[in-house]
């Protein structure tokens, strides 16, 4: 199985990238974030083999290759779901999503319907419960996994959000960069999330 490769992008589309390693062989793989054709990239990958095709799905960190894999073992869910809610909502996203029991965030990426998402809640809230290591809950330390987001930091990352797609940046582009910085740091105003985003995305 091929689980990590490195190169350089030779093909870049949304969700799908050509990378180019040392030894010459180009591999097509599907990616939640965007990249830029040119650029040296390094990725962990799961390799999903079927009868009729094999695809790979890149990540540039092994906690959203695992959450990934969690997510495809799940009753019903499969590679395009699970791949369709890391692309969506993130990494840190889905993990919220999870910990919340808030089955309706799940449902807003392409494909995943009510029975899947609350299947997804069911089948993995227990798990998320118990990750160490490289997994983490977002957005800081949750209390009460059933308080849904305040409105204050719903409100900002909606307006951050809003400045980013109008400077030209993808939402699947930026939702992963903000989980990330998010995770890290309490931003009190959108501004400084804004500044923190541009200086990761440039």
């Amino acid at each position: 199985m091929i689980g990590y490769i490195e190169g350089n992008v030779v093909s870049s589309e949304p969700q799908r990238i050509i990378v180019l390693t040392a030894q010459g062989l180009g591999y097509e793989v599907h990616v939640p974030t965007a990249h830029l054709p040119g650029k040296n990239v390094a990725l962990f990958t799961t390799h999903i083999v079927r009868e009729d095709a094999q695809s790979l799905f890149g990540f540039l960190t092994l906690d959203e290759k695992r959450l990934f894999e969690m997510l495809i073992d799940v009753n019903g869910i499969g590679p395009k779901s699970g791949f369709a809610l890391i692309a969506h909502l993130g990494h840190a996203g889905v993990i919220q999503a999870i910990s919340l029991e808030n089955a309706n965030m799940l449902k807003e990426a392409p494909g995943v319907g009510k029975k899947s998402a609350e299947q997804i809640v069911l089948s993995l809230k227990d798990k998320v419960a118990k990750l160490g290591g490289g997994f983490s809950l977002p957005l800081g330390k949750i209390e009460n996994k059933k308080t849904p987001m305040d409105t204050a930091l719903s409100r900002l990352m909606g307006e951050t959000l809003q400045a980013c797609t109008e400077l030209g940046y993808k939402e699947q582009q930026v939702l992963p960069v903000m989980n990330k910085l998010m995770s890290e740091k309490d931003y009190q105003n959108a501004e400084d999330l804004l500044k923190g985003l541009l200086r990761e995305l440039r």
